[in-house]
């Protein structure tokens, strides 16, 4: 059990949080901003897409920033290099295309646009696109912010990629410290 406040001034409310939810993206985001966002954070959504992700979130109650390279015509920001000053968010989420197999990728495409952005790219090419994402991310969040980052791990040429742990062992050799690990099993058939 843990303790969270539902909003500033409020009472803590005590509730189970899981580490694991059979649910949709919002659903999880939902939780995991009851988690760790407070009021009035400002918060960078550098892979917006479609807005998905907040759909069960109150924006209202923070300074939202969205952008996308593709999806955001008012912010068309590459996550790699962000007009944002140092140290200028609580909270920066970061969610790239990460299919790139070209027969799931059609299926995918016409929700993400990840030929646009990854559709000459393979697992390693993915993964340095977090990495740069990441060190982005770094000088972007404030001393203490957080980085919130979506993976999916996969086969690629018969081979099992661990996505989740190389993200992990990026975001320790640029000197941050893993707080947290939700995983989302998806609630229909892949």
């Amino acid at each position: 059990m843990i303790e969270t406040p539902t909003s500033v001034g409020e009472e803590p409310v005590t509730a189970s949080i899981y580490t694991a939810y059979a649910c949709n993206n919002d659903e999880l985001i939902a939780q995991v901003a009851r988690l760790y966002l407070r009021d009035g954070d400002r918060i960078a959504d550098v892979s917006y897409g479609k807005g998905v992700f907040w759909r069960q979130v109150n924006l209202s109650r923070f300074d939202f920033h969205p952008s996308d390279i593709c999806t955001c015509p008012d912010a068309p920001h590459d996550f790699r290099g962000l007009p944002y000053e140092d140290g200028s968010f609580d909270v920066l989420v970061l969610d790239p295309p990460y299919s790139h197999d070209p027969g799931r990728g059609m299926i995918t495409n016409s929700s993400y646009r990840n030929f646009e952005t990854t559709g000459h790219l393979n697992h390693e090419g993915i993964v340095r696109l977090y990495a740069e994402g990441m060190r982005e991310a770094k000088r972007v969040l404030r001393p203490e912010g957080l980085l919130w980052v979506k993976c999916q791990d996969e086969i690629e040429s018969g081979k099992q990629r661990m996505t989740h742990i190389e993200i992990h062992d990026h975001a320790l050799q640029l000197g941050m410290t893993v707080e947290d690990l939700f995983v989302m099993v998806r609630p229909t058939p892949p």
